[in-house]
C-alpha cells in the first residue's frame, strides 16, 4: 500500500511540475495584417550571419543567395563574397573573382575575407589566417577547447589593419595583420559552460561583442561589460538591444547605459530586428512592437510556430519557409 501510495505521490508531482510551466499571455493584441514572403524551401540550418535553406539557397544580408554546392552551410557573406562550408574541413568561397574550395584540417564554425586575406575560426577553436595568393597559412593560435557552444556564432571582422576573431571560449583576439602577432586578448566570459561569442559588431571607432552571459563594448579606448542573461542582441543606431532571458527587452546605449527597459512576463523572445521601430518574435506566436522611445507596444497575433529556426537579418525575419520586412 505504501508503494502505490509514493508512486500515486510521484506522478501526481511531476503532473504539478509541468502544469505550472507559464507562458507569455498579452491582455490585449491585434490582427497582423502584413503578408509574408514565401521561401522555395525551409531553413534547415542558422547563424547569426543568414541562414541555409533545404534547397542549398541561403538567406543573408543581400538576400537570397543561390548555391551550387550541395551539402554546405551559410557561413558569412561579406565583401561582396559567399563563405560556406561543409563536414568535410572544406572552406567553399565565392565571388567575381574567386570560385573555390578550400580543404583544412578541422570543420569551419565561422569566417571572413578582406581581398586576399581569409580569417576564420574552426571547432576544435583554433583561429588561422590564409593567404588566398599564397596560398599558405600565415598564422594560426590554438585556444582552448569548448566542447558545448551556442549555435549563434559569430564570424571575425577586418578592421583597419587588425582581424577581430571571436572564440569558442569567450574571448576576442585582436591580430595584428602587418606583424602576423597577437596584440590584444579580451577576456569577455571566460568562465561560463557556454560562453562562445555569439554578436561581435564594429561601429565606427566602437566595437560591441556578447556571449549568452555578458555584453561587451569598448568605446573611447574604455571597456564596459554587463551580466546580462541573453536570448537576443541587436545594434542599430548606436544603441544596443537584448531580450534576456527572463522576459526584458532593453536598450543600452555604447556604454552600456540602460536607457530603457519593457518586461513581458514569461515570454521567451526568439528574435530581434529593427524597421522603423524595434520588433521582437515571441515564441507563442506573438510579433511585439517597441516604438523608439519604448513609450508603446503594440502586441500583434502571428502565426509562428517555437519549433521553427528563425533568423533576423536587418529589418527582415525568416522563419521555416517564409519571411517579412518589417515597416
Amino acid at each position: 500500500m505504501n508503494k502505490i501510495f509514493y508512486i500515486a505521490a510521484f506522478f501526481l508531482l511531476f503532473a504539478t511540475g509541468c502544469s505550472t510551466k507559464k507562458y507569455y499571455e498579452p491582455e490585449e493584441t491585434q490582427s497582423f495584417k502584413q503578408e509574408t514572403v514565401k521561401l522555395n524551401a525551409k531553413i534547415i540550418d542558422i547563424n547569426n550571419d543568414g541562414a541555409t535553406l533545404q534547397d542549398n539557397t541561403f538567406v543573408s544580408k543581400k538576400g537570397i543567395l543561390e548555391n551550387i554546392k550541395p551539402t554546405y552551410k551559410f557561413l558569412n557573406y561579406v565583401n561582396d563574397t559567399l563563405l560556406a562550408s561543409n563536414n568535410d574541413a572544406t572552406i567553399y568561397i565565392k565571388n567575381d573573382v574567386i570560385d573555390t574550395i578550400l580543404p583544412f584540417d578541422k570543420n569551419i564554425v565561422s569566417a571572413s575575407i578582406s581581398k586576399n586575406l581569409l580569417a576564420f575560426g574552426a571547432v576544435d577553436n583554433s583561429i588561422t589566417l590564409y593567404d588566398l595568393d599564397t596560398k599558405q597559412v600565415i598564422f594560426k593560435e590554438y585556444l582552448k577547447s569548448s566542447a558545448i557552444n551556442n549555435i549563434k556564432i559569430a564570424n571575425p571582422i577586418f578592421l583597419n589593419s587588425v582581424v577581430l576573431y571571436p572564440t569558442l571560449d569567450g574571448k576576442v583576439i585582436i591580430l595584428d595583420l602587418t606583424t602576423k602577432t597577437i596584440v590584444k586578448t579580451i577576456n569577455i566570459d571566460p568562465q561560463s559552460d557556454i560562453n562562445n561569442i555569439i554578436f561581435l559588431k564594429d561601429i565606427g571607432q566602437s566595437l560591441v561583442a556578447a556571449t549568452s552571459k555578458k555584453l561587451f563594448t569598448f568605446i573611447n579606448g574604455r571597456s564596459n561589460i554587463k551580466d546580462v542573461d541573453i536570448q537576443g542582441v541587436i545594434v542599430h543606431n548606436d544603441n544596443i538591444y537584448v531580450a534576456t532571458l527572463d522576459g526584458q527587452i532593453i536598450q543600452y546605449d555604447l556604454s552600456l547605459n540602460k536607457l530603457n527597459a519593457k518586461k513581458f512576463r514569461f515570454a521567451k523572445i526568439v528574435a530581434l530586428a529593427y524597421g522603423s521601430s524595434l520588433y521582437a518574435l515571441e515564441s507563442q506566436s506573438y510579433l511585439l512592437k517597441i516604438t523608439p522611445d519604448f513609450k508603446d507596444v503594440t502586441i500583434y497575433d502571428f502565426s509562428f510556430d517555437e519549433e521553427e529556426k528563425v533568423v533576423a537579418i536587418d529589418d527582415k525575419i525568416y522563419f521555416e519557409d517564409e519571411y517579412i520586412e518589417l515597416d
